[in-house]
């Protein structure tokens, strides 16, 4: 209940500040669990992603953001993750993250692992590939672009088509993370 609410308000934050455009809408599944993966560009991801999702989405979120009490309040309410990424113990996000997957909630992650300005390309993590393989749930590839400085700057938030990891050798994460990110950055560059 609350998080609608929040949704509402988000709705207005980002109407006030960006002019979005959703292309691929009919690509999101209506009564489906899936692992919603996006490029990670600006702190308004989330909240895009958010938006334009008619259910709530469950973010992994760095912990840095919930050492202040207000902020982990916050984010515990839009459902946020918190991930220590200095730690190598990662046992507790992973194990609620496939619980909240395993329950029939929609997962959100930013397969980079951070935020890449100017459309700079890393190698992405492993865990969209872990997740989806360990649950059996599709992928959505989701591509964000044009998040700039300025007033009703245009967004483009492109939607592709759902990735089942099962055309994949299911033990070789690295090679499924780079296969999504590769979608996700096709979905960007073909925006134009």
């Amino acid at each position: 209940m609350l998080y609608t609410w929040l949704r509402q308000i988000a709705k207005l934050l980002i109407h006030s500040r960006f002019r979005v455009e959703v292309i691929g809408y009919d690509n999101i599944p209506r009564h489906q669990t899936f692992i919603v993966a996006a490029n990670h560009t600006s702190y308004y991801d989330p909240i895009l992603l958010a938006c334009i999702i008619n259910r709530p989405i469950h973010f992994m979120a760095k912990a840095e953001l919930f050492q202040n009490y207000f902020c982990s309040y916050f984010l515990s309410l839009l459902h946020a993750i918190p991930v220590d990424r200095q730690s190598r113990n990662v046992i507790h996000p992973v194990r609620k993250s496939l619980r909240i997957i395993d329950n029939g909630n929609i997962f959100g992650i930013f397969p980079e692992g951070k935020r890449c300005k100017n459309e700079m390309n890393v190698a992405p993590k492993k865990g969209v590939a872990f997740f989806a393989c360990k649950t059996k749930v599709p992928i959505l590839p989701v591509a964000i672009k044009g998040i700039k400085k300025g007033y009703r700057t245009p967004v483009k938030i492109i939607i592709g088509a759902q990735i089942i990891t099962d055309q994949f050798d299911t033990s070789d994460y690295a090679t499924i993370s780079l296969n999504v990110m590769d979608r996700i950055r096709k979905l960007r560059t073909n925006a134009d």
